[in-house]
Formats: C-alpha cells, structure tokens, sequence
C-alpha cells in the first residue's frame, strides 16, 4: 500500500515561535510528509497524524482547514518523549462522495495497525468516525469504544450516516466485536430518553456531565479499556472552544478535556482517536484549534507514559480483594496495583457444554470497590456480566 496515494503533503509556513529553541519545537522532533519528503517507510513509528478534510456533502464550510489550523498550532508547543516517535502523514485526499472517505479511513487505518501504530484523526465531522471503525470490522478486531459528547448522535435505524446519525451503525452492526460502548459527558437537555434507553437495554451507557465533573477520575476506567476514542468538540463549553461547530455555554472546561485526553492516551488499549466538529471560520483567534492541539499533545504525553498492566491473582504487584455480595449470591473480585493504584475486577463469563466458567478483567474505579464494599452492585461490573451471559 502506497500511502502517497492517499494523502496531500502538509504545506504550512514556518512556525512563529520566539521562546523555544529551534530543536525543541514538536515539529522538529517528528517526520513530517511534505512535497519535498515523501512517505517512505513507516515500520519505525508510533502514533500517525492524520488530516481529515470535508466533501461537499458534510455541509462544514471550510472545516478542510481545521486539521491544518489544529497543526499550526500543535507545531509550536514542545516537543513530546522522544520514544512517542511520530509521523504527519498530511491530509487524507478528498473522495467524490461520503464514503470514498469512510473507506479510505479504514484503508489507512488498517494498515497502520498493522504495523502498531496509533491513528489520532484532526479535523473534520463527527461521522468520520465511522471509517474508523470500519478498521476494527475488516479486521474483525474486538473492540470498546468511547464517544465524549454533548449529545447522542443516534438519528434513527435506517438513517444515512451523518453527524447527527452515526452511531446506530457503529452499535448495531457487528455486535460481536463491540463489547462496550459508553459516552461520556452528555447533557440531559440535548438527549431524548429513548436513546438513553436503548443504550440501557444493550448494556451500553451515557454519563451525564454533571457527574463527571463531581470526580473527573471516574472517567479513566472507561478510558483505559478503550480501543475507539471519538471527541466531538461540541462537548466543550463555548467560552472555551467558540469554534465548535455547535457550540454550548456549557460543557467540560479545557483543563477537563485535556485531562480526558491524557487518560485516553494512558490506556494500553487505544488503537484511534478522533478530534472532530471544528469550524474554523467561527474560530475566535484560533482558540479552538489551540485547545484541540493541546489536546493531541496531551494524548501523546500519556501515551509515551504508559505502563502495560495485567492484573493477576499470584503476581505481587497486585492487592487482591474478594467482597461477598450477598444479593448476587456471589463474589466479586478485586485487584489494586501497587505501582499505578489503578483498580479492576473479574466478571464472570458462563460457559456451555459444562466446562468451568471463566472471567473477563474490565478496568475500574476505587469507588466501585467502596460501592461493592457497601452491598451496591457496580453499575459498570452489572452490564459487563450481562453483557457477558
């Protein structure tokens, strides 16, 4: 696969930046695609940068600039760890239709993965993030996916896939390659109670921003065990990001989706990420851009952070810790890492043909042992067992 074929060189001016030195600046510290540099080889990087462009029929006027204004951006603040190597690869070329682009998001991503490397996606509608998942189906590669949000963008069974309408194909199409789905940060006034119902009875589910703004580390769990990160940037408040396609008064503060951004880059599991919604003709002196850059770069610092961890009952890096529910009838297990404090828990997996259950780990908080502590069911351990059985 000649991935020259699929994207356009990133051509930008150099960057403005009077306080760094010159070796310092993240640009100079990545390879970049330009019309000078080709892509040659890709097997020695970790995570891409991918421009993604709008079509005539993605009614966002000028949104082809927003991965470039997210770059501009990026390219000025410090350079990551060194170990995160990163490539730009440029901006993915245009198709004549919609899904022209789905595919060659899956192409691209497909072959990156192949070769273990992270895709984060600029730019560009929130539907794109169906290309990416695209990659998981030909793959069929099991995944959790994560959406933060402001809304629910469900539409309708049947629906075309637009922005408004893209996660009922995501959710309904393969279901047994997706086992969990979970949005974080919705506002009850943006969602109808029906979508937050068929979430419930698939086992998948919405948590409101008030809620996690109480305790944003309530968030890092789901973050953990994601393979498919979504951010539309309408989730942030608009004095905050005035460049959002729909912008709101409320919504996360820029701290707080940074710190959602470096939780997602933390988790072992994050294969995609996805920075969507940005218009950047309404984009107050780039602000927007600022932040989805600052974004990406806290992303990468987690990433180039990360500590692979597997829990298990003879490793002494881990606590183990068995509470007795009583209305389950059963026990659940616990474990805590001596070196992260970072919790999880066994959930049972039944068999057939009389062979001995198994179990699944699924990342969890302190608070959910505190609940179980106090005879209250986790609700995140309860649709993971029903989902399992």
């Amino acid at each position: 696969m000649n991935l020259n074929d699929y994207f356009d060189p990133v051509s930008l001016d150099r960057p403005a930046n009077g306080h760094l030195a010159e070796k310092m600046i993240f640009c100079r510290n990545i390879a970049i695609h330009t019309p000078d540099t080709p892509i040659v080889s890709i097997s020695s990087f970790k995570i891409a940068l991918v421009g993604l462009p709008e079509t005539d029929e993605s009614n966002m006027p000028a949104s082809v600039l927003s991965a470039d204004r997210i770059r501009t951006s990026l390219y000025q603040l410090f350079r990551v760890h060194p170990k995160s190597r990163i490539i730009d690869l440029g901006n993915l070329k245009p198709g004549n239709k919609r899904q022209d682009a789905f595919y060659a998001i899956r192409d691209v991503s497909g072959e990156l993965f192949e070769n273990g490397i992270i895709v984060i996606c600029l730019g560009g509608s929130q539907d794109l993030t169906f290309g990416s998942y695209l990659t998981f189906e030909a793959g069929k590669i099991p995944f959790n996916f994560v959406t933060i949000d402001s809304r629910l963008d469900m539409g309708l069974i049947g629906d075309e896939i637009k922005p408004e309408s893209f996660l009922i194909p995501i959710l309904s199409r393969k279901k047994e390659l997706l086992f969990s789905y979970t949005n974080l940060g919705h506002q009850k006034y943006f969602i109808d109670q029906q979508d937050l119902d068929f979430l419930d009875r698939h086992y998948y589910q919405s948590v409101r921003l008030g809620d996690i703004k109480s305790d944003i580390t309530e968030v890092e769990p789901y973050l953990r065990d994601a393979d498919l990160i979504s951010i539309d940037m309408n989730a942030v408040k608009q004095s905050d990001a005035p460049g959002a396609v729909n912008p709101s008064p409320n919504g996360f503060f820029s701290d707080e989706i940074c710190q959602i951004s470096r939780y997602a880059g933390l988790g072992n599991n994050c294969k995609s990420i996805g920075i969507y919604n940005i218009a950047p003709l309404s984009d107050i002196r780039d602000q927007t851009a600022h932040l989805a850059a600052q974004m990406v770069w806290y992303f990468i610092d987690g990433v180039s952070q990360r500590i692979r961890e597997i829990p298990v009952s003879e490793s002494k890096d881990y606590l183990k810790f068995i509470v007795n529910m009583n209305q389950l009838g059963q026990d659940i297990v616990f474990y805590k890492s001596l070196l992260t404090e970072r919790w999880w828990f066994e959930v049972p997996v039944m068999t057939s043909h009389g062979r001995k259950p198994s179990c699944r780990i699924i990342s969890c908080s302190h608070e959910d042992y505190n609940r179980a502590c106090n005879q209250e069911i986790p609700d995140r351990w309860w649709k993971a067992y029903k989902k399992n059985n």
